[in-house]
Order: structure tokens, then C-alpha cells, then sequence
């Protein structure tokens, strides 16, 4: 990346509120000016009491495309100098463009058919994962119908309740087969951003999902880092 303001704490904390979106919104740009119908970039700012939740925001052809980009939290923890430079530049602004610009990428050239019998939209919603809507209309049973289908590629492996729970988006619920054996499957959201792991004891986070912290043992937490655009 040619910013070095992104990544660098002390490079990026000095400058004005003006300024950081402006090189946020030069990086995002850049990174996706070969994309198909790419004309802008902007970054939007969060509300009044946590300004730095940025939204990345793509200028198109059709309209805006956004995806969340930091978070008020990751900005306050960047500038400050009393945690270690390393930590801090976990949390550089730039590799959180280069995170929004491959989510909006995948969501640029999204493929759709026109049938007769209604509409297919197909999107690689991530790697090996292929995400199919289809909105079909059928008169002579005068049903409509909207459905989802998550395809994934190599996954023989994989416990399909832990395939389950990658792609459920709901509450948590608790599921109870005909042999009355249970599982949990935990609250998820459609909210775009990186899955985090937060201990309680010693206040680490971690990158992916882990059920203990991996540093100290303690009970840890799972949650999406990024805020949802507000809408």
C-alpha cells in the first residue's frame, strides 16, 4: 500500500478528521479503480458520541455500495501511546481497506439471470462459498417464493452442524433431533466484519473464534468487530 499514514500510528494519529477520511478514501479508490463500474469512493462517519465508526462507501455506475470499515473503538486504541507500537498496528486503518475493498470486489460484478419464471442472483459470498437467491413466481400454484442456497465447494470434511452454524443468521437457538439429541447454535448476524475473540480475564483479543483465549486460558468471547452501515 502506498499510504503509509495507514499504517503507521504515528503518521496517521497528528492528522485531521478531514484528512484521514480523504487518504482512507484515495486507498479505497485505488484498490478498486479496475473494478467494474467504480467512478468514487468516500468514507461516511459514524454518529455524534463515536465518529471514527467509518463506513466505506462505493461510488457506482447504479448507486452506493458500503460496507463497514473501522470502528471508534480501533481508532482510540491506534492513537493510544501507552499500549505497545506492535498492538496498535494490528489495528492500522489500512488493513482494514484492503478488508473492505475484497468484500465490496465480491459484490461488484454480481451475476443475475432473467427467467421465466423469475430471477437468479449468484455472488461468491467467500472463498469456496458460492450464495444463489432465486425469486420465482409459479401461477399455476399462485405462490411466490424468495429462497437462499449457500454452496460450498470442499467441504467433506467438515461436521455439517459446524457448517450449519458458519451460515446460520438468527437468535440462538436450541436444536433438538428426533432422537432427542441437542446441539446449540449460536446467534449470528448478517453484519459484514472481521470475527473477533475477547478475553474477559486478561483483555486480549484475537483474530477468528476461539471458545477459551489462547494466551491465559480464560473464558473468551466471540463477536463481529466492524458496526453494521447504518441504513
Amino acid at each position: 500500500m502506498s499510504y503509509p499514514e495507514l499504517l503507521d500510528p504515528d503518521l496517521w494519529c497528528p492528522l485531521t478528521a478531514a484528512e484521514r477520511r480523504e487518504l482512507l478514501a484515495g486507498a479505497l479508490f485505488d484498490a478498486l479503480q479496475d473494478a467494474p463500474g467504480v467512478q468514487g469512493a468516500r468514507i461516511e462517519i459514524g454518529p455524534v458520541d463515536r465518529p471514527f465508526d467509518y463506513t466505506a462507501v462505493v461510488e457506482t455506475d447504479v448507486g452506493d455500495l458500503k460496507t463497514p470499515l473501522w470502528s471508534h473503538a480501533r481508532s482510540t486504541i491506534f492513537c493510544d501511546p501507552s499500549i505497545h507500537p506492535a498492538n496498535r498496528r494490528q489495528l492500522a486503518p489500512g488493513r482494514e481497506v484492503e478488508r473492505a475493498a475484497e468484500r465490496l470486489r465480491r459484490r461488484l460484478s454480481v451475476t443475475y439471470t432473467l427467467e421465466s419464471r423469475g430471477l437468479t442472483l449468484r455472488m461468491e459470498h467467500e472463498p469456496q462459498v458460492e450464495r444463489t437467491w432465486t425469486a420465482e413466481r409459479a401461477r399455476f400454484r399462485n405462490r411466490t417464493a424468495v429462497t437462499r442456497e449457500d454452496v460450498v465447494t470442499d467441504a467433506a470434511e467438515v461436521d455439517v452442524r459446524d457448517l450449519l452454524a458458519h451460515f446460520y443468521s438468527g437468535p440462538s437457538l436450541r436444536a433438538v433431533g428426533e432422537d432427542g439429541t441437542a446441539f446449540l447454535l449460536p446467534a449470528a448476524t448478517e453484519d459484514e466484519g472481521r470475527l473477533v475473540t475477547l478475553c474477559a480475564a486478561c483483555g486480549r483479543w484475537e483474530e477468528g473464534s476461539h471458545d477459551r483465549c489462547t494466551t491465559c486460558g480464560g473464558p473468551a468471547e466471540s463477536v463481529v468487530a466492524s458496526r453494521p452501515a447504518r441504513r
